[in-house]
Order: C-alpha cells, then sequence, then structure tokens
C-alpha cells in the first residue's frame, strides 16, 4: 500500500523554504524589540536580546603547500590562493579542476608550520640551493 507521506513532507518543505526565502530569511534574520517579551527578571541575560546573536564560518586551521605535511602529499595551493578560494573566487585546485565555495567563508586561518616552511615547493622544483645541502639533498 503507498501512502502520500513522503510527498506531503517534500510540499511542506517547499512550502516552508518558499515562504522562507520570500520574507527574506535568506541571510541575517532581525529581531524587532516588540518581538521580545519583557516581564519577570529571568536568570539568562540573553533572554531580553532583541538582536540577532550572528554565527561566523571559517576554518582555523588551514595548511598550505608551503607545510610538509600538506605539500608532500600533493597540495600545490600556496596562501595566496588559500585566501582567495576563501573569499568564493575560483581556484584551481591541486588535482587540476576549478573549485569555488557557493559562499564565502567568514574567516580563515592558515596554520603553516615554521619548522621546513617550503621545502615541499624546493623539493618539487629541485631547488639547487636545497640539494647543495647535504641534509636537502
Amino acid at each position: 500500500m503507498k501512502t502520500a507521506t513522503p510527498i506531503l513532507a517534500t510540499g511542506a518543505a517547499l512550502l516552508w523554504a518558499s515562504t522562507a526565502l520570500a520574507q527574506g530569511y535568506a541571510g541575517d534574520v532581525a529581531i524587532d524589540a516588540d518581538d521580545v517579551a519583557l516581564g519577570a527578571k529571568h536568570y539568562s541575560p540573553y533572554l531580553n536580546q532583541s538582536y540577532p546573536n550572528r554565527v561566523f564560518f571559517g576554518d582555523t586551521h588551514l595548511h598550505s603547500s608551503y607545510s610538509t605535511d600538506a605539500g608532500m602529499v600533493g597540495n600545490t595551493l600556496g596562501p595566496d590562493e588559500a585566501f582567495r578560494f576563501a573569499r568564493g573566487e575560483k581556484v584551481r585546485a591541486s588535482v587540476g579542476d576549478y573549485a569555488q565555495l557557493i559562499r564565502p567563508l567568514d574567516f580563515l586561518v592558515v596554520a603553516d608550520h615554521a619548522e621546513n616552511l617550503g621545502v615541499a615547493s624546493m623539493i618539487e622544483a629541485s631547488n639547487p640551493a636545497l640539494l647543495e645541502n647535504a641534509w636537502g639533498a
């Protein structure tokens, strides 16, 4: 026996989504002071706030090709490309395909290691200065 529940649920979700977008809920949501019920003092200091708290999305620990743990496994993108990608620009990924975020990040921390900084790209390029050193060779 077939049931209409999935169709009704899908229809309700589409109705909610179209209503939300029509009311402008795609971005930040504003709360008017009239929407906050002021009354007796409550424990939470945030209960009577008449403004939304904003959530930020980003990455707090990204390694570029400058770090050996990323550069030695095939990452060819440096910090400049990482920041361009985080801002929503289209960049060519290490595998050759283009990649772009649908929504830019709010923040990005490039956390490259100080030890052996840039050695992976020097090895890939067979840098003569690196190969002169016994450790580098």
